[in-house]
Formats: C-alpha cells, sequence, structure tokens
C-alpha cells in the first residue's frame, strides 16, 4: 500500500475554553488503559474484553499550565451487528463530531488492520487535527514497527505505553500543544454535580438522556448496559445555574457482583456517589422499593450527601389505586430512615416531573450550605430543651449547656452537655427533626455531635440563652 499524506493533525485550534480530546479508535486498543493512565485513576473499565467502553467517559487534565478535557470512547467498526455494539459506535462517532482533537490509538502488537484503516479513512475525511497514538510499545522490539504507521496518513505516530507509562509525557506534549493556558476558564469541578444512581435498569441513563435533552447515554432493556459513570453540563432553566450531571452503573447486592467488568464498574459508582453533592436516587415504582434501594440511599447518608428520591415509571402505576397505594406505602417504609429527603415521582420516559429535579436539587444543595447563627441555634435548643426534658439514664441527668454549627455540607453540631453519655440517641434524633421542622434541610444530612462541658450554670448563662 503506497504512503499516504495529509495535512491532519497540523491544524490549530481557536478556543477560549478547554479543548476536548477524544481517544478514538478500534476495540481493545487500549484506549482505556491510556485514559486511567493520563489521569493517574481508575476511572473508565479496563478488562482484556473487546467492547467494554460502551459509553463516553469525560474527565478534566491540567498539564503544564495548559487545560484540556479527554474523553475515552467505545470501539469503532467492531465488525458486531448485536444492538449494544451497534449503539456503542454511534457513541463513538457522537464524541468524535463533539471533539476539538482525535487521539487516534492503535496497537503496535496487531500492525495496521482493516478497522483501522476504516477510521483512518474517516478521520481523514474530517477536519478536525489528528494525533496517532500507538499504544502498547512495551520493549524496544515493539518501538521499531512504529513507523510502520505512517502508512496511515495522519502524522508522525506517538509511541506509548499505558501499562508502563512510557510516552504519556511525550503525548500530553503534543496535545497540550492544541489546549488552551487561558487558567482563567475553570474545569468545572466546583460547580454543583448530581449523581443519579440505583439498580441495574431502573432507568437512569433513560432519566440521564430526558434532563440532558439528548440521547447521551445507552438506553436498552438489558439490565447493566451503563458500565461507565459518564457525565454532562446542563443549565438549570429557573436558576440559571449549571450542574454536573453523572450517569452511573446500576448498583446490585454485593452478592450478586460478578469479578471484572461489573466489580470495577460498581466501584465507580460508589466513587461517583461520594463525589457528588446530590444524589439522584431512581426506584422503580412498578416493583416497589426494596432492601437494596434503601441500601444505596444510607450510602449516600453514610457519606453525607444530599439526597432525592425518584419513583420512576410512575406513569405505569397512574389509574389504578390498588397499584398506587402499594407504591407510596412500599416507599415510606423502604426509607423511613430518610423522611428528609424530598420524593418526587417521575416518568423519565414520559418527561413527567423531570424538570422537577434539578431545581430541587438545588433546593438540596443549598439547605446543605445553610448556617444558623450561634446566637439563634442557642435560643431555639433552650425553647426545645425547655419543652422536653431530657429523659434520665440510670438516675442522672445530662444537662445542655450550649450548641454551636461548627460546619456545613453538611451542616453539623456539636451540643454540649454536662455528660453526654447519657443523651440517648432517641434525645439526638429528637433534636435533629425538631431542627430539620424549623430551619428545613430538606435532602440534607444534618450531624448532631454531643460533647462534654466543663461549664457550670444554667442554660441562661450562656452565649445569651434565653431562659
Amino acid at each position: 500500500m503506497p504512503m499516504m499524506t495529509s495535512n491532519v493533525g497540523k491544524q490549530q485550534i481557536s478556543s477560549n475554553s478547554p479543548i476536548l480530546a477524544a481517544l478514538i479508535g478500534r476495540p481493545n486498543v487500549g484506549k482505556s488503559s491510556l485514559f486511567n493512565r493520563i489521569l493517574g485513576r481508575r476511572q473508565s473499565v479496563v478488562e482484556n474484553e473487546p467492547g467494554t467502553t460502551r459509553d463516553r467517559s469525560f474527565a478534566s487534565v491540567e498539564h503544564g499550565g495548559n487545560q484540556f478535557i479527554l474523553a475515552d470512547t467505545a470501539g469503532m467498526f467492531a465488525g458486531q451487528l448485536d444492538e449494544l455494539a451497534q449503539a456503542a459506535d454511534v457513541q463513538a462517532r457522537a464524541a468524535l463530531a463533539d471533539s476539538d482533537l482525535v487521539l487516534f490509538v492503535v496497537d503496535v502488537t496487531t500492525g495496521i488492520t482493516t478497522e483501522d484503516m476504516s477510521v483512518a479513512d474517516l478521520l481523514r475525511r474530517g477536519n478536525k487535527p489528528v494525533i496517532t497514538v500507538v499504544n502498547k510499545c512495551d520493549n524496544e522490539i515493539r518501538n521499531t514497527d512504529v513507523p510502520e504507521f505512517n502508512r496511515l496518513g495522519l502524522g508522525d505516530p506517538v509511541p506509548t505505553s499505558a501499562t508502563q507509562g512510557f510516552g504519556i509525557e511525550k503525548l500530553l506534549g503534543a496535545i497540550t500543544k492544541y489546549a488552551t493556558s487561558d487558567t482563567s476558564v475553570g474545569t468545572g469541578l466546583d460547580m454543583p454535580s448530581l449523581a443519579i444512581v440505583g439498580r441495574p435498569n431502573a432507568g437512569k441513563s433513560s432519566l440521564f438522556n430526558s434532563i440532558v435533552g439528548e440521547e447521551r447515554a445507552l438506553v436498552s432493556e438489558i439490565p447493566g448496559t451503563t458500565r461507565d459513570a459518564i457525565d454532562t453540563v446542563v443549565c438549570e432553566k429557573e436558576y440559571g445555574t449549571e450542574m454536573r450531571i453523572v450517569d452511573t452503573a446500576g448498583l446490585r447486592r454485593r452478592g450478586r457482583v460478578k469479578e471484572g467488568v461489573e466489580r470495577h464498574s460498581v466501584l465507580r459508582s460508589l466513587g461517583a456517589i461520594r463525589r457528588a453533592d446530590v444524589c439522584v436516587l431512581l426506584v422503580d415504582a412498578s416493583e416497589g422499593a426494596t432492601d437494596q434501594d434503601a441500601h444505596i440511599a444510607g450510602f449516600a447518608l453514610e457519606n453525607d450527601r444530599g439526597l432525592i428520591i425518584t419513583a420512576n415509571k410512575w406513569d405505569m402505576v397512574i389509574g389504578d389505586d390498588h397499584a398506587v397505594r402499594k407504591a407510596q406505602e412500599s416507599l415510606l417504609w423502604r426509607f423511613r430512615f430518610c423522611a428528609h429527603a424530598p420524593l418526587l415521582k417521575i416518568s423519565a420516559l414520559t418527561g413527567m416531573n423531570v424538570d422537577r429535579i434539578l431545581s430541587t436539587a438545588l433546593t438540596v444543595r443549598t439547605d446543605m450550605g445553610k448556617s444558623i447563627a450561634t446566637p439563634q441555634l442557642n435560643r431555639f435548643m433552650a425553647r426545645l430543651v425547655n419543652s422536653q426534658s431530657l429523659p434520665s439514664r440510670k438516675g442522672r441527668v445530662s444537662k445542655f449547656r450550649y450548641a454551636v454549627q461548627t460546619s456545613t455540607r453538611p451542616p453539623t453540631f456539636h451540643m454540649f452537655f454536662s455528660d453526654p453519655r447519657q443523651v440517648r440517641a432517641s434525645y439526638l434524633r429528637y433534636i435533629e427533626n425538631s431542627l430539620r421542622e424549623r430551619y428545613g434541610f430538606d435532602g440534607s444530612p444534618v450531624k448532631i455531635v454531643p460533647r462534654k462541658s466543663s461549664q457550670r450554670g444554667g442554660q441562661g448563662q450562656i452565649m445569651g440563652v434565653d431562659s
């Protein structure tokens, strides 16, 4: 085959915002391994199985004072005819269309394949700069085969090894030649973030697509379609606030999670919960809430995340009074430990009440940042204790001294008592519920921390408390 030449890869990008660099190539050339190596963490699924990555995954990268967005994609031209393979190819092509710079990944161990040539033909017809990345160059012998990839006609190839880290600095240098050095452009990591979580096949990807307004995530009746936690940025219309929305893989009960791809997907979903401000737990109303749904909600609360319960597929129970009553009873019973979480009855399919999710999430996040001035808090606590005294324990009664809010997100209150060991957990719940009734904190965790105070005297002598 004669050598082909092209100006692709020599174009310059003019932009005042971070560019999007997409890893493109056929399946199993190591795109996800490169993605993880560049990020320095395991964000994308990495398995020796073609077609492992099926959705787009994004991350912000900074190198040498330059910023860019890196996208991992599914393999193209897989030669498979099943529904998911076709949908994955569509996602990869969408990432290609959205990108400013293409990182065309090939495998040195296989040489140039028919699929590589098909991808190269597609890229040459495009009008985007391309960097050819020859992966799996794990030794000097393999490096001698790198010049062969000049035949793709997409500029000088960059040899790399995702597993060993070889060539990554050179690749980053090549990428940042196209990236902006405008440090005033943020990575967006400080904007409100919302994670859509739930069991497999509850409709998370359908809800994600309904919120975003396009087919950003694969939607299929096959459970477990989403393997990567993928995200995008949307603007909430009422307040004009940008939010980062993350679609996550379904969370099964621990005993049912298989090793390999699914296990890594679950770990990333749990990580997405930890990083989010607010979690939207999607429950299948047609099936009713389950123990696993409650477990996921508990995990979000344990990690001090805001929480919204969304009963999806509500359109399937409307019109049947028995089904509606059964679904409501199931939701109230399973989530009785987090009654503070807003409950939305939605349909990702029809769009019913979907427009309320973002505004509700912003309200929850605002409540998580709510702060109560110390004098106001202590006046409230004085009235609370006067109306219901602390119960005795083993004949001893602990005296309330004063309270102070020590932090937000989540709101945390230190309550000082003469002997905190005598304060029952039920009384602490009474304090929490009373604070919620007075100040809101809808969907927000509230932490009550009992502390010992050496202060002597009555409540009215402490921090201006009204007696």
